[in-house]
């Protein structure tokens, strides 16, 4: 894709983004497929060659998008949806422009001091005594996890790392 392309898809993502959310209320909550559905409509081969962009959207729109749930809609009550303001898709736009990995220091040391900052502004809006720190998870999964083995080594007095688990 050249950089004219480049240009014209995204501007065409960002408006098809602003009109998703404008018609999320019109859409159903939940798909109306049933299990098998979505993959039919998929080719059984894979593509013999790169395929125009107007056919890879077209097919999002119309074999993908009838297979979402749609976790922004007003009544969606499951779980809970958090990462899809509208300044949060420009800056995930912008990470993902740049294929930003981030999980160290020396991969990214932007992300890594903007994210140490933005934790202690945390702590000081929590009202949290200074020495209070932590990291950012990138899913509840993850954060559930951390919280469940921060919750067994306070358990442990520390111990579990060092001493190991064995009864």
């Amino acid at each position: 894709m050249n950089k004219d392309d480049f240009r014209q898809w995204s501007r065409r993502a960002a408006d098809w983004g602003a009109d998703y959310r404008d018609t999320l209320r019109e859409r159903p909550v939940r798909p109306l497929v049933e299990p098998g559905d979505i993959f039919r409509s998929i080719e059984a081969s894979p593509p013999e060659a790169a395929e125009p962009m107007d056919a890879i959207f077209d097919d999002f729109e119309h074999k993908i998008l009838p297979g979402m749930t749609h976790w922004q809609h007003p009544r969606f009550f499951a779980y809970f949806p958090a990462n899809a303001a509208p300044v949060s898709v420009v800056a995930e736009y912008l990470v993902s422009a740049m294929a930003a990995q981030c999980m160290l220091w020396q991969t990214s040391p932007a992300a890594t001091e903007l994210e140490t900052r933005v934790v202690d502004w945390m702590r000081q809006a929590l009202g949290l005594p200074e020495g209070f720190s932590g990291v950012m998870q990138d899913s509840a999964s993850s954060a559930t996890l951390a919280a469940v083995l921060t919750m067994r080594e306070r358990a442990l007095d520390w111990q579990g790392n060092k001493k190991g688990l064995q009864g």
